[in-house]
């Protein structure tokens, strides 16, 4: 019964196997979720030890603000979620709103990347579209002089296109999604080329490029995002038929530094008068 019983085991170790050598998009599906799941629980621990250790803090006073204070303090709040690394999405598309005037050619069309934070390895960003957040996004690190597959590309303005070559990537892309043609490409980035936004989960799945996600977990030791494939075919069925029938869209990208700067413009437009 035992011999048999192996027998069994090892036939279904085999099929499995042969399984995933005729279908590795499943494998890869596999570990993409395995890696989201692994993010969440790390994320989950970490809230997890933080309420304990709030529970037993002493809890400070509470102090009154007056309506100056308050207003004062909005830019405060808002860059301190940020420095803690819970993004106020809310607070974000309002600054958004309130800085585009003032910003050159940011048309209604074009996408906008804020990144927020960057610890060596990778950076993290929003993605709005029309003014809307849409998406968490990753990238490899900044650095001063750029290392080939390991460098995010300079902040800037840059049209979008799509690459209408049929290369290996694309047809890994074309094997897995029904939906998918070619990869949207950022174009005219001096010193780059072969820029996608695409999936993935970490600094290790981009060469340059721009990965993009529904949830983000900045709280583990390695930076990751989550649910890159939902919210990657999301933007694809966006934004490819636009490119492809050659409508003029662009990204501006800007570094972690403009969330200061164009609060600080945001202020100054609302204190002007209105005629």
């Amino acid at each position: 019964m035992k011999r048999f019983t192996g027998l069994v085991l090892i036939a279904l170790v085999l099929l499995a196997i042969a399984f995933f050598i005729y279908n590795p998009e499943i494998l890869g599906e596999i570990w993409m979720w395995l890696v989201g799941l692994i993010g969440y629980l790390i994320y989950f621990f970490n809230k997890a030890a933080d309420t304990l250790k709030n529970a037993f803090k002493t809890p400070e006073p509470d102090t009154a603000q007056s309506k100056d204070e308050q207003k004062s303090s909005g830019t405060d709040t808002l860059l301190t979620k940020l420095s803690k690394n819970e993004p106020d999405i809310e607070g974000l598309e309002n600054l958004l709103a309130k800085s585009q005037p003032q910003m050159d050619s940011l048309s209604q069309e074009n996408l906008t990347l804020l990144r927020y934070m960057d610890d060596g390895y990778t950076t993290l960003g929003l993605l709005f579209i029309e003014g809307q957040f849409f998406a968490y996004t990753l990238e490899d690190t900044h650095r001063d002089e750029k290392v080939s597959g390991n460098t995010r590309i300079p902040a800037g303005r840059y049209p979008l296109s799509y690459n209408r070559n049929l290369t290996d990537l694309t047809r890994r892309y074309r094997n897995r999604f029904p939906w998918f043609e070619y990869h949207i490409e950022i174009m005219d980035i001096p010193n780059y080329d072969l820029v996608y936004i695409h999936i993935g989960n970490t600094h290790q799945d981009t060469r340059g490029c721009i990965l993009l996600a529904d949830g983000v977990n900045a709280a583990s030791p390695e930076k990751m995002v989550s649910y890159s494939r939902k919210a990657y075919e999301r933007f694809y069925r966006s934004i490819y038929p636009r490119v492809k029938a050659n409508i003029p869209l662009a990204i501006r990208i800007f570094d972690e530094n403009w969330i200061k700067m164009a609060k600080i413009k945001a202020n100054e437009a609302h204190a002007l008068p209105q005629n």
